[in-house]
This record gives C-alpha cells, structure tokens and sequence, in this order.
C-alpha cells in the first residue's frame, strides 16, 4: 500500500502488480506537484521499515516538501483500513487513491494477509461515524478536497459507484471514481514501478513457511481440532491419537496452520474440501516447501550442516483428498490453484484421492483403526457419485471416531466446506426438490441423506466452518 501527500495528496496502493494507468489517472496540477520528479526522489530517499506487529508487513515512506509517499506491502486488513482512514481525515486537498493487486476473478475482492477487502469493506470506511464526526466538527475548507479513487472495475466494485455520491457530503470530499488516464508516461514512473515491483518478490518457501525453532515432535492423543483463519478461507486440523488430519490450507500463502503443523512427524490425511483461492494457497506453500527440501538435499545447499537440517525438518504427508481438477474461484490473472496443487503433488509422487457419496447406506472410509484403542470413520455426504459437477463440488465430510473404551464418549466433527445446506441437514418439507444432478440414481434426495446419517448417529456434531474462532478443543468428558 502507498500512500503520497504531495501539498495534500495522498496514494494508497495495495498491491503485487501496480498499474501505471492508475497512478496517471490523478488529475494533479504540475504546477503544485511535479509528480514524476517526487516518485525519483521517492525511490533514492524512502526509508523501508518491517512492521513489529504484522510480519512480512513492510512500509516504504518519504515525505517531501510537495509530496508524501507510503507504501505498505503484505498489508493486513486492519493497516489497509487504518491507512484509509487517515488518507481521509488528512487536510490535503489533492489525494489519490488506487487499489490494485491479487484479487478474485469473480467479485475483484482483494487479497490481503490476514483477509480481504471488498467494496463493502471499502464504504464500511468511507460511511464511518467516528470520521464523519471529527470531519464535522473542523472548520470547513474554503474548497472541497479531492479524492480520487482508482478500483477494479468488475466483480462487486462494478456496483460501487451509485453509493460514492452520497458520500460526497459527509466526508467534505469530491469524490472521483476511476477516471480515465490523463498523465502521459514519465520516467520517475517508470522507476517508481520497477522499485515496487522488485520490493514484491515473493520468499524462498523456507522464509515463508519458517522451521521450528526447537526440536522433538508433537503428540496429541485426545481428540481435538484447531481452526486457524487463513485470511479469505480458513483452514482446520483434527487429531486424535497420533492420526492427524488437514482440512483445507486457507488464502494466505504463508500458511497459517504452519506454526502447529512444523512439530508434528507427519500429516497422515489432507482433505481439500473445495478447490480455490481460499482453500489451497496455504496447502501449496506446504507442497513447495516439500519440493525445496528434496532440491536441498539432492544439490547439498549452503549454510552450517545444522542449519541445513533445520530447514529439512517438517511433516511427511500422507493420503491428499482432492476433487477437483480446476479451481472454482482464482485470482485475477493468477495461475489456477487446483492445477498448481495437482503438478505438486506429482512432482512428489502423491496422487490424490477423489471423494464422492456412495449408494445407501452409507459406508464410512476407516482412517484409524488401533485395536483397544478405537475407530476413526470419515463419512461423505457430498457430492454423490455421480453427479455431472462431481469433481468441481464441495466435498462434505463427517469424521466420527469410536473410543474403545465403554466409558469414552464418541467424537463427531463435521467439515461442511462450501456445500449448500440442503444436501447437509434438514430442512422443511418440500422447500427442495430434488433436480436430475442431485438424485445419483440412489432414489434418495441429498437432504435426506444428510439428515438420515447425522440422525442415526443421535449424538451431537459439532460443525466446523469459516468463522472468528482461533482454535476448538473437542472435550467429549466436558461435554463440548
């Protein structure tokens, strides 16, 4: 993210690839800020410091006597909101501002580290009351300031401009939504973007996903779950006597389940539940890492032989569940996930396993089976067999595991993914008829083969899904 002042102007850029057109569309008089000679003194003078707060955040700053520059990259939600917030409340009468960056090819929400921001979270900010007030009780300007607001134009933000007027009279702004280039390229620009551009490399996967700092490896024999918010999708861990199992590897590429899973031996299951931009950055970074480990050890890499074998250390994988063969949502001009995990896995010789309800009764999958020890069953309930969307569909599963012990109490956690709640659970009579695809043949409709399961089970499931939890402990004996 960048912001600029130049006598009041103000950019704000988030983003990996930066559009010149955006930065030429500020419609600045020369005369009060020569733009493409502050961007050269920008790119000689800046200072660069590292956020204590959000790691991998990194700010570029200079201030000049015509123009203010800050580019923030990697941001969190928060900084980006933070730094709006400010570019608002900022007296410059000149102020731009562009957003730009990863983003989804669907609805163009941008993809931040710890989230994203989407043109609701935009007007969220824009239609502040704390902003509004502390605009309102200053002294009016003798002219309105102008903001300049350059977009994604597809997707949800397509929508934004009927809203920006009507923020005109709150926020003491004239408010300009994408306009078109007026600026001819320069040279200061040019280096600007280069310098950006070089600032954006992406980390070695040992700098991105870090090894453990101390030795030995986890075990975790009562039943539990993690959930770790990934920014745009979260992902979830499952364990239960030694058995561990992935759910999904969230948004952000530096994996946010990386820090527990580091200190275990091994990673016995994988379960994609949907193939996109928020389920498989986070697992691909993993899948890379692995790759680089085996590069390591075949070309002998630099650095102490400790050193060496402490980047070596992380989990073997086991079994990968996966569907689909292309992704359901992608970054705009991204590569697809789902085709990047699939030449992963067999640059590593792991074949993923498709998975699909079967004809009724259901049949569990046993992933664990420890004599004296007990069973872990994993159910899919969605998609069926055969349906014609199977390998782009969200897989629905249900993990119970069945303690030997008489007195133990049976644990169930159920992974919805993205599945639609009719195929899952019970609804009313009649609100869902059953179409050609939902209806595999088994003369059963999804709805009921979700509900019949989960009843025949008569205990409690507990459903796991996106939300602001940081982490779940299943206790059976205390009754959660």
């Amino acid at each position: 993210m960048m912001i600029e002042k130049g006598k009041g102007a103000s950019t704000a850029i988030d983003c990996q690839v930066l559009v010149s057109g955006s930065v030429r569309s500020w419609d600045i008089d020369p005369r009060v800020c020569s733009l493409d000679e502050q961007l050269k003194i920008f790119v000689s003078r800046h200072s660069a410091t590292f956020s204590s707060i959000v790691k991998g955040q990194r700010s570029l700053h200079h201030r000049g006597d015509t123009l203010e520059t800050l580019v923030l990259l990697n941001p969190s939600d928060k900084s980006l909101c933070d730094e709006l917030r400010n570019l608002l409340l900022d007296p410059a009468p000149h102020k731009l501002l562009v957003l730009a960056g990863p983003c989804l090819e669907e609805t163009g929400e941008l993809l931040l580290q710890t989230g994203g921001f989407s043109p609701h979270h935009f007007l969220q900010v824009l239609g502040d009351k704390e902003i509004h007030d502390t605009l309102a009780s200053s002294p009016p300007p003798a002219d309105l300031p102008t903001l300049t607001i350059t977009c994604p134009t597809f997707g949800d933000w397509a929508r934004l401009a009927p809203d920006v007027p009507n923020l005109q009279g709150p926020l003491r702004l004239q408010l300009r939504l994408n306009p078109p280039v007026r600026l001819p390229a320069a040279e200061g620009l040019r280096e600007f973007l280069e310098y950006v551009a070089e600032s954006l490399e992406l980390p070695s996967p040992f700098e991105l996903l870090e090894p453990p700092s101390s030795g030995g490896f986890l075990r975790l024999p009562r039943p539990c779950c993690y959930i770790f918010p990934g920014g745009l999708g979260d992902a979830a861990f499952f364990a239960v006597n030694g058995f561990t199992m992935l759910v999904n590897g969230g948004s952000n590429p530096k994996s946010s389940f990386w820090k527990l899973v580091r200190h275990l031996d091994r990673v016995d299951a994988v379960l994609v539940t949907h193939a996109g931009a928020d389920s498989l950055p986070g697992l691909n970074s993993l899948l890379r890492r692995k790759l680089a480990e085996r590069h390591e050890v075949a070309t002998a890499g630099g650095g102490s032989w400790d050193d060496r074998l402490r980047r070596l250390i992380s989990p073997n994988l086991g079994v990968v569940f996966l569907n689909a063969r292309e992704a359901v949502s992608r970054l705009m001009r991204g590569e697809d996930e789902a085709e990047l995990a699939l030449s992963l896995l067999t640059q590593l010789g792991i074949t993923p396993l498709p998975l699909s309800r079967g004809p009724l009764p259901a049949k569990p999958t046993v992933l664990l089976e420890k004599m004296g020890v007990g069973r872990l069953d994993m159910y899919v309930l969605h998609p069926p067999s055969s349906g014609s969307d199977r390998t782009l569909a969200s897989v629905c599963a249900l993990l119970v595991w069945h303690p030997a012990g008489p007195a133990d109490k049976v644990v169930r956690v159920l992974f919805p993914g993205c599945t639609p709640p009719a195929p899952v659970g019970p609804g009313p009579p009649g609100a869902c008829q059953p179409g050609p695809s939902d209806c595999p043949g088994d003369g059963e409709h999804p709805q009921s083969v979700g509900a019949d399961l989960l009843h025949s089970q008569s205990l409690e499931v507990s459903r796991v899904q996106r939300d602001h939890a940081v982490s779940l402990r299943l206790d059976r004996d205390e009754g959660k």
